[in-house]
């Protein structure tokens, strides 16, 4: 088995990679949708929540009358808050969900067809979930801190998650292995992350439902090039 954490520096095809995607998502588009579905149904359930945050930031930033303070004065009460609570829970149980898409790309990556056996599956689903948490806290973190902290946490941690699928590696074992692969090809790994995020954008609009297709398109490209980059070859699409 070659070195996990990228030891030698491998060339990264981005064209190929792209081809690839296209023709394994094509065959198994259905299957795809429908691990893709909870994510879509958890994103929608999401962005109806988040009008609570937004009437929150309405009603307490820069208050221009005695009604707003008083909503404000409601909005941050413990039942104020909830909402904005579930809403947070949603946001990271929605990236959570996505372990079977995950699980189905790195599949296709060896030739298996997607199924609904790679939702279920509990192998290495804690230390999956885990991962996506700790990994989108600190690219909420570094968003919030100056925007670059947040764009090198996605540049440098976004093949962790593919390391905890595949090997079963813990959190700080996936952040280490995909920052090294990352660090020894960081001008395709940052193509990547670009081509994703991108992915993702377009993805969370009309609640969610262009995911059905971006999702597993930039899961399948990300995990393409997670093969090329350990020097695995990946199954033809």
């Amino acid at each position: 088995m070659s070195e996990p954490t990228g030891a030698q520096r491998r060339a990264v095809e981005i064209g190929r990679a792209l081809t690839w995607t296209w023709q394994a998502f094509r065959p198994n588009a259905g299957a795809f949708m429908g691990l893709a579905i909870i994510t879509v149904l958890l994103t929608a359930a999401q962005q109806i929540g988040t009008t609570s945050i937004q009437n929150v930031l309405l009603d307490c930033v820069n208050p221009q009358s005695p009604g707003q303070e008083n909503a404000c004065k409601v909005a941050l009460s413990p039942a104020g808050l909830a909402p904005i609570g579930v809403a947070v829970a949603l946001v990271f149980l929605a990236y959570i969900s996505q372990i079977g898409v995950v699980r189905g790309a790195l599949g296709a990556t060896r030739g298996v067809r997607p199924g609904i056996t790679d939702l279920i599956e509990s192998r290495n689903f804690g230390r999956y979930a885990l991962y996506v948490i700790v990994y989108r806290i600190l690219f909420f973190v570094g968003i919030a801190l100056c925007i670059l902290p947040g764009l090198l946490v996605l540049v440098f941690l976004q093949f962790g998650q593919y390391f905890v699928l595949d090997r079963g590696m813990s959190v700080v074992q996936a952040m280490k292995a995909s920052a090294s692969l990352a660090s020894r090809h960081l001008a395709p790994v940052t193509t990547v992350a670009l081509i994703a995020a991108v992915l993702e954008l377009v993805g969370g609009i009309l609640y969610g439902l262009p995911m059905l297709v971006t999702l597993p398109l930039a899961s399948l490209f990300v995990a393409n090039v997670y093969r090329q980059l350990t020097g695995q070859p990946a199954a033809e699409g």
